[in-house]
């Protein structure tokens, strides 16, 4: 089911959004999750529990804007896509400052939505959700590849740091690594492996996490880590 947020602190239009929204995705035939917000901090709270597959934003909105809800879905999620509708055309250079996929005048609204919408849907469709299963003493955690931001060997032990918090395997960080199989995750020193999603800057030897953690990049493998990030930032 695909997820959708709107945000906009006027009644009629998170009316008008949800209806474009509702009457897109039934002539499409997929199911789809929307949650409306007249508030940007009401959404922002809610994203420490959820999080959504496409956000609709108002810009310029009392208290916390548009924008501000922007940073802080991306400083909460790696590559959300964020469209924003609205009638400040003077805030479009700002928007696409935090990538915005689409900056939308609310007078062409159902007709830029619906393009947007059809633009995202072939890749909403083929992104499947991976999950990495622990089980231990009668318990079972399923944790989203997406929420992992990085993993770090402790003696026989590998810990998963994740947006929940941490979950601890015994198993080696070779072994994780070959069962996550995926390109988003990448050796950085013996004892830690990165989300690529999640590396907000490199300095030095240093990656510089979403989550505030700094880790340390073995010398053999800076110039591999490096050209990894930047492919993986182009994309």
């Amino acid at each position: 089911m695909i997820s959708i947020a709107i945000v906009d602190d006027e009644q009629m239009y998170l009316d008008k959004e949800k209806r474009i929204t509702e009457e897109y995705f039934r002539r499409k035939g997929q199911k789809c999750r929307i949650e409306l917000f007249q508030d940007a901090e009401w959404l922002l709270c809610e994203l420490e529990e959820k999080k959504f597959d496409i956000y609709v934003l108002d810009v310029e909105m009392p208290g916390r804007n548009g924008l501000d809800a922007a940073r802080g879905i991306r400083m909460l999620y790696p590559d959300p896509v964020i469209i924003f509708a609205t009638n400040f055309i003077d805030y479009a250079v700002e928007a696409y400052e935090v990538n915005t996929y689409r900056y939308i005048p609310k007078e062409v609204l159902v007709d830029k939505l619906t393009a947007a919408y059809d633009a995202l849907l072939p890749g909403l469709m083929e992104r499947e959700e991976k999950y990495y299963v622990i089980e231990k003493k009668g318990n079972i955690e399923k944790i989203s590849y997406d929420d992992i931001y990085y993993l770090k060997k402790d003696g026989k032990y590998t810990v998963l740091i994740h947006k929940r918090g941490e979950g601890r395997v015994r198993k080696s960080l070779s072994e994780l690594f070959e069962e996550l199989d995926s390109e988003e995750f990448l050796f950085i020193e013996k004892g830690f492996i990165v989300n690529i999603r999640h590396v907000m800057k490199m300095k030095d030897h240093v990656l510089y996490m979403r989550d505030g953690s700094k880790l340390p990049v073995g010398i053999q493998r800076v110039t591999e880590v490096k050209r990894k990030i930047a492919e993986y930032w182009r994309c």
